[in-house]
């Protein structure tokens, strides 16, 4: 068995969740709308409980669970160093606090944090949180309007390719039974 080269692979499995996304039973408006709420909960810092809010909200509001399951995906490793400094430096804005960064408090949080992972206390866990907390409040409220742009721009994309390749599916239908 011959196995393609990765990039092949991985180029393969998003045509072939494509074509899956598109061949749900559902309106490309319910399609788009779960897209938009993975998209939009993507954006926010909450790594690790995105995928539920994905389905709540999906499941709240009619949309389609799979799409926004695969619309979370908008947050990814290789997206999240510019997400997270965007809601950073949108969330400074809106929340009024000052830009103060210091990398070595950055550096003494993380590694609370990690002592508070590796051995649970709760005096511990208490004080990693709020020495995160200046962190994470900026970045939840930049996440509100970056979150709704990309949520925009995911609908707007998904349900016009979901409406085109329906549309092309069934013209290749009509054109085969004549």
């Amino acid at each position: 068995m011959v196995l393609a080269p990765p990039r092949w692979r991985w180029a393969q499995s998003l045509r072939t969740a494509g074509r899956r996304l598109v061949n749900l039973r559902a309106s490309p408006h319910e399609i788009a709308l779960g897209c938009a709420l993975g998209a939009f909960v993507s954006i926010t810092p909450l790594l690790g409980v995105q995928t539920f809010l994905a389905v709540v909200l999906a499941l709240m509001l009619r949309a389609s669970v799979p799409a926004a399951v695969i619309g979370t995906f908008v947050g990814n490793p290789l997206s999240w160093p510019f997400i997270w400094v965007s809601t950073y430096v949108m969330g400074l804005q809106i929340v009024g606090l000052e830009g103060a960064f210091d990398p070595s408090a950055v550096q003494r949080n993380v590694l609370l944090l990690w002592g508070a992972l590796l051995e649970p206390s709760p005096q511990l866990f208490d004080a990693t949180a709020a020495l995160l907390w200046p962190l994470l409040w900026p970045m939840l409220a930049g996440s509100v309007p970056i979150g709704l742009l990309t949520a925009a721009i995911v609908y707007y994309i998904s349900r016009n390719v979901v409406r085109g390749w329906r549309l092309r599916i069934m013209n290749r239908t009509t054109a085969a039974a004549e």
